[in-house]
Order: structure tokens, then sequence, then C-alpha cells
């Protein structure tokens, strides 16, 4: 199988850009006062979301101990 290389022109873009990105740029201090509510607001929302979906799924992440745990005293000799 053939090894794929890449070009040398390549390596000098990516070399170039990790060292530009290395060093620090100046930057406004400023945040505008509506974004940070509208974060916010997007953040409850997947933060609920998520809440959502994991006691949606807690049934299923239970099951999945109990089988666990009846293989495993199966695999043992303690199970019926």
């Amino acid at each position: 199988m053939q090894e794929d290389k890449i070009p040398t022109g390549a390596w000098v873009l990516i070399c170039a850009g990790v060292l530009l990105l290395s060093f620090p740029a100046p930057l406004a201090a400023y945040v505008d006062p509506g974004t940070t509510g509208m974060i916010s607001q997007i953040l409850y929302v997947l933060f609920y979301g998520a809440l959502g979906v994991f006691l949606y799924l807690l049934r299923y992440i239970k099951q999945y101990f109990a089988n666990a745990k009846l293989f495993l005293a199966k695999l043992f000799g303690r199970g019926p």
C-alpha cells in the first residue's frame, strides 16, 4: 500500500498557522449587554434539554446496570 505524503507547501502553511496562533493579539474587552442574556437563554435550554434526555434515559441506564449485575452474579456462580 502506498503511503500518502503531505506536500511541503502544506507543512509550511501548517507551521505558519501554528506560529501565528501562538502569539497573543490585542483584543477589545467590550461585551455587548444583550449578548450575555442571549447566551444564558441558550444555555438554559441546552441544560434542561440534556436533563430531560438524561431523565428519559434513566430507566434504560437502570436496566443496563441491573442486567450487568445479574450477568456478573451468574458469571461468578452466585446468581439464580
